[in-house]
């Protein structure tokens, strides 16, 4: 559901949904950013939010879709002020004056940024990761999207596709996402929440479990 704001309200259910109510509500809503539609997909690690960033953007023209993993500043400083600088001088800010997007990805193996990555001011925009929805750059999005998992899966996940030489820092790491989303109220203020490890068996691509509040 769409306010006179503009703003995408909550669509509340327990059962699979289709992707294309999520295409809807973008499409509906007033909120732009520029002349680009931002959505935010985030969550705790693990919750399956880079494959539904890569579903949604197909439905979406094969938009562009920006890892937060991109953005950090390595595991230090992953979700600190500097990461939302970054969010906003490299991405948001640009986008807003319909300019093109500059940035320096972050190398997680070399530890610094090599690959210059330039996307022209599109029509949608995914930004997806942990801290993706920070309230300064959600404010300029039109569908923000919450995905929930427990610690322990999503842990395994990440583990599973990182390698078990992460643990540490993955326990680390769990614990400054918590404090962050509490601190933010990341999930509280997001649009639609989905279950990231649902009990019936849906197909990824085209499907999603909406949860209620």
């Amino acid at each position: 559901m769409v306010g006179k704001n503009g703003k995408v309200g909550l669509v509340i259910s327990n059962k699979v949904s289709n992707l294309s109510e999520l295409v809807d509500l973008v499409k509906k809503s007033f909120v732009v950013c520029g002349q680009t539609k931002i959505i935010c997909i985030d969550g705790p690690a693990g919750s399956g939010k880079t494959t539904l960033a890569k579903s949604l953007s197909l439905y979406l023209n094969s938009c562009p879709i920006i890892h937060m993993d991109e953005i950090y500043e390595g595991w230090e400083d992953a979700l600190g002020e500097q990461t939302t600088k970054n969010l906003m001088q490299w991405i948001v800010e640009p986008i807003n004056s319909s300019n093109k997007i500059v940035f320096y990805k972050y190398d997680w193996n070399k530890e610094s940024r090599s690959e210059k990555i330039e996307i022209k001011a599109p029509e949608f925009l995914i930004i997806e990761g942990v801290g993706s929805a920070v309230p300064s750059v959600s404010i300029k999005a039109c569908l923000k999207i919450w995905i929930e998992v427990a610690q322990s899966t999503g842990l395994n996940r990440v583990l599973k596709r990182d390698g078990v030489q992460i643990q540490t820092q993955m326990n680390q790491w769990q614990k400054i996402e918590k404090t962050f989303f509490l601190q933010n109220l990341t999930k509280e203020n997001s649009d639609i929440w989905i279950d990231g490890d649902p009990e019936v068996k849906i197909d990824t691509s085209s499907q999603f479990v909406r949860t209620n509040r």
